[in-house]
């Protein structure tokens, strides 16, 4: 099962180029109420990844098993 390894390390590159996003973000020059909303955003975005990563590999293995 590849799924893992790959879904992992996807998810690991996409939570690394969110985090950095965000440290861009929140050294942007904008109101700290639009620099929260912008990170609970990223946060989102990570958690979803981590989700459709998790989905991904439970359907691919459980397509396998029948």
């Amino acid at each position: 099962m590849d799924t893992v390894l790959i879904g992992g390390l996807s998810v690991i590159i996409f939570a690394g180029v969110m985090f950095l996003a965000q440290d861009r973000w929140n050294k942007a020059d904008i109101s700290p109420t639009v620099k929260r909303v912008g990170n609970y955003a990223l946060v989102a975005g990570i958690i979803i990844a981590a989700l459709i990563a998790i989905d991904w590999h439970s359907s691919t293995w459980l397509a396998t098993r029948s």
